[in-house]
């Protein structure tokens, strides 16, 4: 026996059904289309203009170029600031030994508080660190003051601006597809600003003495600050960012290493990079020392390291191409391997002006740590979000 009125429940029902059916069929395809669209956004960076893209490529260039411009030429620093601050020359040499070793001790760290903040609040922190590193350095009088602003403070600062950290803080405005070209631009960068600071750097100090050269770099370094807060700005805009960096604040540290050091590709970066970051820190600290024991006159050595610099931003195109056609791991297999025929010939080959250029073109033609495979290496096997961290 039907009730009373169950006629009228059973037809609003169907009505109600075919009314959520025909919004199903309507709504769904633009559900759909709109999610894909801001997938391909994410993957692409299609949502932002050219012109953008464009500044924050430069943008980043130049942060990352005066910061390796300011690190790479600690060994010109050296020889004007032994007599500068009264500190000897071994005593200096320990110092930028501590400031290598804190230099890749640092980056991890920043690197989880990239993940924790912000990759711009990082950059901000790394520019008052070097900042305050390069006025006060040319002040100490004493090897503890040395130690503290020369030693501690400005190569923490110069790790606080790494590689992994200043493409993180650009690379959800620009997309993932277009920053794996970006990168070799932004690596090569590197080689730019060591190409141009190395000769200024030495004709400032021979003009007005290394506090003038010391305080003009650090002007320079002060110049990029509205850039990061502009970088800042625009990064807040993007609500994928917000949403991928909530999300990496529930990954405990303990979690990431772990992950990091199960994949068996991170192990051997991991070891790779650690000779590297050694035989890099000799080079940066003592190579302009060397060439002027040869006899070679400073301002001719500041030229050769100037080849060294145009020879890293060559060497990082050029490997970045070979990255493309070959596998990353036998590209910086062979790099390796070059390195160690490079630091065999200056060993046994008396040292010359013609000897320096050749020796130290091939040496900045392969300063993988500025090139493709190892933060491609380290990219793929432990994910953009913790990029930031695992490459430091």
């Amino acid at each position: 026996m039907v009730s009373p009125g169950s006629d009228d429940v059973s037809s609003v029902l169907m009505r109600g059904s075919g009314l959520m059916a025909s919004l199903r069929s309507s709504q769904d395809p633009e559900d759909l289309k709109q999610g894909m669209s801001e997938q391909a956004m994410r993957e692409t960076g299609s949502g932002t203009s050219m012109l953008r893209t464009v500044v924050l490529v430069i943008s980043a260039c130049l942060i990352y170029g005066i910061m390796q411009g300011i690190h790479d030429n600690y060994g010109i620093m050296m020889k004007s600031l032994v007599p500068h601050t009264g500190v000897s020359y071994q005593e200096i040499s320990f110092i930028i030994g501590v400031g290598a070793i804190l230099y890749g001790l640092v980056q991890p760290c920043f690197g989880l508080l990239a993940l924790r903040k912000s990759n711009s609040f990082v950059i901000l922190i790394g520019i008052a660190m070097i900042l305050t590193g390069l006025i006060a350095t040319p002040m100490c009088r004493q090897f503890p003051t040395m130690l503290l602003f020369f030693g501690i403070i400005l190569p923490s600062g110069t790790g606080a601006l790494s590689f992994g950290i200043v493409m993180s803080a650009i690379t959800p405005m620009i997309g993932e597809k277009k920053a794996a070209a970006v990168s070799g631009i932004v690596q090569a960068s590197a080689g730019v600003g060591d190409a141009l600071m190395s000769p200024a750097l030495q004709f400032l100090i021979s003009w007005h003495g290394i506090a003038f050269s010391i305080g003009s770099f650090a002007m320079l370094m002060a110049a990029t600050l509205p850039v990061i807060f502009w970088i800042g700005a625009k990064g807040r805009e993007m609500p994928a960012q917000e949403r991928e960096s909530a999300s990496a604040e529930k990954e405990r540290l303990s979690d990431i290493i772990r992950d990091a050091f199960r994949n068996r590709t991170y192990r051997l970066i991991f070891i790779g990079f650690s000779t590297c970051g050694f035989n890099m820190s000799i080079i940066e600290s003592h190579l302009f020392s060397q060439f002027v024991s040869w006899g070679i006159s400073q301002n001719a050595a500041s030229m050769v390291m100037m080849i060294y610099g145009i020879m890293t931003m060559l060497g990082a195109m050029a490997t970045g191409f070979l990255c493309m056609r070959f596998p990353m791991k036998n590209v910086l297999g062979t790099v390796y391997g070059l390195r160690v025929l490079i630091s065999l010939s200056m060993l046994l080959i008396p040292g010359s002006l013609p000897f320096a250029l050749i020796a130290t073109g091939c040496l900045g033609a392969q300063a993988t740590r500025r090139c493709l495979p190892q933060p491609g290496l380290s990219r793929a096997s432990s994910g953009r979000g913790r990029w930031p961290f695992t490459m430091g």
